[in-house]
């Protein structure tokens, strides 16, 4: 008599989640005509408003991707990291001809989006709800004496 595999099979058709390396917003990407090189202008840390609420934007957001199968989606968003109350969210629908040994690179640009409370945001890129990359974002105001 066989002895049954102790090991769970893994679901028939379903891809692993991507691998995400970089996920940075950024005032604007550029991409080299001559070599296809990406420049990376103003990688955004710190964001200061001079009063709340404030209309920000205008950003691009730069993402690598490694792992891709057909049809993956990602989920790109902007959340207050002590509320977890989201600013933004979209979802982005990776190439079909992605290859899983490949490189993908997402430039996406970002819609002005409204801020009401300074403080710490986190930038994120999820698969499944599941974080790949994070990206701290802080938004100040003036303090006042």
């Amino acid at each position: 008599m066989a002895k049954r595999s102790s090991r769970k099979k893994s679901r028939r058709g379903a891809a692993e989640a991507p691998l995400c390396n970089c996920a940075l917003l950024c005032d604007d990407v550029v991409i080299s005509q001559g070599r296809g090189k990406h420049s990376l202008d103003g990688v955004i840390g710190s964001i200061f408003v001079p009063r709340l609420p404030a209309v920000l934007g205008g950003y691009v957001t730069y993402i690598r991707l490694t792992n891709i199968y057909r049809n993956q989606k990602v989920t790109v968003s902007l959340d207050h990291a002590d509320s977890e109350q989201s600013v933004f969210e979209f979802e982005a629908t990776l190439p079909p001809h992605s290859d899983p040994l490949g490189i993908c690179t997402l430039i996406v640009p970002i819609r002005p989006f409204g801020v009401t409370v300074a403080g710490r945001y986190i930038f994120s890129v999820k698969s499944n709800r599941v974080p790949l990359a994070q990206s701290p974002i802080s938004i100040q105001t003036p303090s006042v004496p």
